[in-house]
């Protein structure tokens, strides 16, 4: 195993740990279906833009199933796990001057790299540092923690104060899976009125289709394999279409001949097709055939080939190309349009649905559980137990002085 270093590093030997504390943190060391709590320094502010922030709740994402498959990361172990989370901030760096002590925060879990050095050449072709993938993207350790550091915490912190009488379930998504649902849609090119297909009724599936139904869809196809997820879906609203009875193509033209007008898909290079069977260009082959002509598809699941590495044993098994009906693509006068989301775009959107009531998040999560029992947390996500998973800290006790 290859040392890590930086603030991923693991090391708390008593002359390592600066202030004397340690932390659990779930910890990633690149044995596929494998994940452990560690024990870890307790960050501190390294540069004066950096905040330090008491996590509250952080869940499990479904990227971070990725890099449980050994499909996606870095390529050096072991690295601190999570990019979805929010908390109370607890210090702050000299520089820091729109941030304050005991702030209520959504950490952005992606970003501009800013100052933060990024490792060449870029596993992921990425310019965004993000938590919890390591080394090569940001080396900025996981937010699956007791507490994160966050640097340029003036851009990368969004304050929650206003919203005090909303839960954590219904704010935390905002760091990502609340607003990639909501871009996803704008990828697709979406208006009012359209008809939509989402792909995939994971947590960000669900947000993706639950963001279409507030933003006016005329219908909504929520298409996946696993009751539970298509009982939520169809809670909220969506039509569900159930992947093992077939094309859910076909399936939803003999509902709506011809076609919807946006596609999404919501899952990714490790898609199954209708028999179950892992298939990395079924969603896109779907996603052409169902979408009328002159309609988009927006691509939010990760599509990103690596190397067999340390941190990416199993890169290898997923392919850089994949057939695509490029003639049916281009006679339809399709759009498509795929990538990570700009978080920086639409999280005020999302704040002022949620913080008005309009929008309530927190539907998609079915269990929390404490940072120890991490390793059977994933377990359950991976294996569909569970539709979304946090992991909750107490908050400071009222008037703490942090």
């Amino acid at each position: 195993m290859t040392p890590a270093t930086g603030p991923d590093a693991e090391n708390t030997s008593p002359s390592s740990i600066p202030n004397g504390k340690t932390m659990s943190t779930v910890m990633w060391d690149g044995q596929p279906f494998s994940m452990r709590v560690a024990q870890v320094p307790v960050p501190v502010i390294l540069k004066p833009d950096d905040a330090i922030v008491k996590v509250t709740s952080a869940a499990i994402c479904g990227t971070d199933l990725h890099i449980y498959h050994g499909v996606l990361g870095s390529s050096e172990v072991p690295w601190a796990m999570g990019h979805e989370a929010m908390g109370f901030v607890t210090e702050v760096g000299s520089n820091v001057s729109f941030v304050k002590v005991g702030d209520r925060v959504v950490i952005n879990g992606a970003y501009p790299q800013g100052d933060v050095l990024l490792q060449d050449p870029r596993p992921l072709n990425t310019n965004e540092a993000l938590f919890g993938f390591g080394k090569d993207v940001g080396d900025l350790g996981g937010c699956q923690a007791e507490f994160v550091r966050v640097p340029n915490a003036d851009s990368n912190l969004f304050i929650v104060n206003d919203a005090s009488n909303v839960l954590d379930e219904d704010l935390l998504f905002m760091s990502d899976i609340f607003c990639t649902g909501w871009q996803t849609l704008d990828f697709a090119g979406f208006i009012p009125g359209d008809s939509v297909a989402v792909f995939g009724a994971g947590p960000m599936g669900l947000l993706c289709a639950y963001s279409a139904i507030l933003r006016g869809a005329s219908q909504v196809f929520s298409i996946d394999h696993v009751d539970s997820r298509l009982a939520t879906a169809a809670s909220i609203g969506a039509i569900p279409i159930d992947l093992r009875n077939g094309s859910p193509a076909d399936q939803i033209l003999k509902i709506l001949p011809g076609g919807v007008a946006r596609a999404c898909d919501c899952i990714g290079e490790e898609c199954v097709n209708s028999e179950l069977v892992q298939q990395q260009g079924f969603v896109i082959g779907e996603a052409v055939k169902v979408t009328a002509p002159n309609g988009g598809i927006g691509v939010a699941g990760v599509y990103a080939a690596q190397p067999n590495t340390a941190g990416t044993p199993r890169g290898a098994t997923i392919v850089p190309s994949i057939d695509f009906p490029i003639a049916l693509f281009w006679s339809k006068a399709l759009s498509m349009r795929a990538g990570t989301v700009n978080t920086d775009q639409v999280i005020n959107i999302c704040y002022s649905l949620i913080k008005s009531g309009r929008a309530r998040t927190g539907f998609i999560v079915s269990e929390k559980y404490a940072i120890e029992d991490a390793a059977q947390a994933y377990a359950d996500f991976d294996n569909h137990k569970q539709t979304k998973i946090l992991f909750t800290f107490p908050a400071p006790a009222p008037g703490s002085s942090f």
